[in-house]
């Protein structure tokens, strides 16, 4: 499905579609559902959430929770009982917003006989274990262009199903840090796996505080048990100047407290946390890797360094704390080119063309 067709003349045809997410407040960090569904309204379209948390949506009477969605074989009895519900109208198009969602949405769309969307925005779908439905499935929405050429060549999705809109992000006011004379922090966050990079990020703060410069760490840790990460801070002997906190969402109060972020992957990334970081005024550092060097142009809006390697990272952090004049200009450029990239009502214009075209009889 080309990009002309999402812009072509398609009439104020009305469509009752129903969003299919996880967690609110969770699996949409930094990307909250209800201003999008806002927007989407606004164009036109009918629109209701069905998730497994509703978070601070409860009382949104668009939203409707389920829990069971989450529960591993409880999923299967959650979607058989809201397709035997009465007071649950089908819609005439489904939307899984979340890859967890996947199975979910294919098992609607096969029970009701309807289409559905199913939006990609991690790389960790290049696994295989992607579920759709053949029959049903109308588009795969890609978050980024890296991810869409992925989805094509190594999973062989026909490239007219897989277009790209990138999820807008709802910009708050810059957040507000403290005095210049303060010890500089340097945060990184993800869930404490390998593939996260937290090792070489505090082999990297080792590094740095071995060539004499004073600055503090921030680990946000995101879901599991971080003690290893404490342990092996410990093991560098820099415990004193490593904090890991439980940041079970990244918000403005992670970003008030940073002067330099850092997004150390091992593996391609879509690099939800570190769009963030550049959209609120964050100099930051990247990994090298698919996904996150389609985020930052090197040298320009943040700098990238060979992944896995942390001398390469403990240089950049160096070069930025070094020269802060140089990185509060990169951090302006990456900050408006992530304004124009991730807007979100250029997000709802497209899903909702997307959407009247999907509901078309003859799609």
């Amino acid at each position: 499905m080309c990009s002309s067709d999402l812009n072509e003349d398609i009439g104020d045809r009305p469509v009752d579609l129903v969003l299919l997410a996880g967690r609110l407040g969770l699996d949409d960090d930094g990307w909250p559902l209800t201003p999008l569904v806002d927007r989407i309204e606004g164009r036109g379209i009918g629109a209701r959430v069905l998730c497994s948390a509703a978070g601070n949506a409860l009382d949104d009477p668009r939203v409707l929770e389920v829990p069971w969605l989450s529960r591993g074989w409880l999923k299967s009895l959650a979607v058989h009982r809201l397709r035997r519900d009465p007071g649950f109208k089908p819609p005439g198009v489904l939307h899984a917003v979340h890859e967890e969602m996947s199975s979910v949405a294919l098992a609607l769309a096969e029970a009701w006989r309807i289409p559905y969307i199913q939006t990609i925005d991690d790389f960790a779908a290049l696994d295989g274990r992607l579920r759709i439905s053949r029959r049903w499935l109308r588009t795969l929405v890609a978050s980024s262009a890296e991810l869409a050429s992925a989805l094509v060549a190594e999973l062989q999705f026909p490239d007219d199903q897989v277009i790209v809109i990138p999820p807008g992000i709802v910009f708050e006011s810059a957040p507000v840090r403290a005095e210049r004379w303060k010890v500089p922090v340097i945060g990184a966050a993800g869930p404490p796996i390998e593939e996260t990079g937290f090792v070489p990020f505090l082999e990297a703060a080792r590094l740095v505080l071995a060539q004499g410069r004073d600055a503090e760490f921030l680990v946000a840790n995101q879901g599991g048990d971080a003690i290893e990460l404490r342990r092996y801070a410990q093991e560098l002997g820099i415990q004193e100047r490593v904090t890991v906190a439980d940041f079970p969402a990244v918000g403005p109060r992670f970003w008030a407290v940073l002067d330099l972020y850092c997004q150390p992957s091992l593996v391609p990334s879509s690099g939800r946390t570190l769009t963030l970081a550049l959209a609120n005024g964050v100099p930051s550092v990247a990994a090298d890797v698919q996904g996150l060097r389609g985020l930052i142009e090197s040298g320009r809006s943040g700098l990238l360094a060979a992944p896995g390697d942390p001398s390469a990272l403990a240089d950049a952090f160096i070069e930025l704390l070094d020269h802060p004049d140089h990185a509060r200009a990169m951090a302006a450029e990456a900050r408006d080119r992530m304004h124009a990239r991730f807007n979100l009502d250029v997000e709802a214009d497209r899903l909702a063309a997307l959407y009247r075209l999907v509901a078309e009889p003859s799609s």
